[in-house]
């Protein structure tokens, strides 16, 4: 139904495990690979749908107390509202970055350009070839010394925008906590 929540079902073997990996032995093959923050933001990120999530949470009985969802939850929140915070300096960062690389991409768009210009003006009895070489590197340099700075401060920001639109969802996601078996591995 289309008001019914988003479902992200993660099983754990402790509750730590949801924001950090749990310390294993190296060859073990009863381990995750990723924290169930990381799992999560995963699924966010991989489906279109904006409908608010709900957290199903499956840790062994001894792990669970009353407060256990309660815990995670608000530790969830924390988690990505500073997540959210770093993404944004980190966007501002790539238009910083972009910005100082259009100071070295623009002197090359005009050598692009004059060279564009350059091998325009020439005669037409000038060797055909020069001309078309002139002409291709002159354009080649102009898109070139546009191109990085402009994919920094337009492409390179939008994973942060999409992480941020997952992250807020996440954060007011309801857990649920639920008893099950350890995480063994599928074979």
């Amino acid at each position: 139904m289309a008001g019914d929540p988003q479902v992200i079902e993660i099983r754990l073997n402790s509750p730590s495990e949801m924001f950090e990996l749990a310390s294993t032995e190296l060859f073990s093959e009863f381990r995750n690979y990723l924290t169930g923050v990381e799992m999560c933001l995963s699924e966010l990120r991989s489906r279109s749908s904006r409908r608010p999530g709900k957290v199903m949470i499956t840790l062994p009985e001894s792990e669970i107390d009353e407060d256990t969802g309660h815990i995670i939850s608000r530790t969830l929140r924390g988690f990505c509202d500073q997540r959210m915070s770093y993404n944004r300096r980190e966007k501002r960062a790539l238009h910083f970055d972009g910005l100082s690389a259009l100071r070295i991409g623009v002197p090359i768009v005009l050598v692009g350009l004059v060279m564009t210009a350059i091998a325009a003006g020439m005669s037409d009895s000038t060797n055909t070839v020069l001309k078309s070489v002139t002409d291709h590197l002159g354009w080649v340099l102009a898109w070139l010394g546009l191109w990085f700075p402009l994919d920094v401060l337009f492409f390179y920001p939008l994973q942060y925008q999409r992480e941020n639109r997952s992250l807020r969802l996440l954060r007011v996601a309801r857990v649920e906590v639920r008893p099950g078996q350890p995480v063994v591995p599928e074979w």
